[in-house]
């Protein structure tokens, strides 16, 4: 076999191991934008309308939670973020309305 078809099987392969491992992960990265979500608006809730400190909210994740997931805040936004920010969400809090999810 020439080397041009070596390399076109092997770009083939690449590719197809590529797809499977993205099927295979869709579940994982669903679970991660709820999780990233949920962090987001509760954090938010936490600082904003209960006026506690983001580590005393922080602190009351799930340990394996707290390892994995990343929460910083500006003002009024607050983001969430795991994977190195591969997978975030924020929730913004508005005086009077609380916080939401923003898109």
């Amino acid at each position: 076999m020439s080397r041009k078809r070596w390399v076109w099987i092997g770009s083939l392969a690449v590719v197809a191991l590529g797809a499977g491992a993205a099927w295979s992960m869709r579940d994982d990265l669903a679970y991660a934008r709820i999780a990233t979500g949920y962090a987001a608006k509760q954090t938010c809730s936490c600082v904003h309308v209960s006026g506690r400190a983001l580590e005393s909210c922080v602190a009351e994740f799930p340990e394996e939670a707290r390892d994995q997931i990343t929460i910083t805040q500006d003002g009024a936004l607050v983001r969430a973020g795991v994977l190195f920010g591969a997978v975030s969400a924020q929730a913004r809090y508005e005086e009077g309305f609380g916080c939401t999810i923003l898109d």
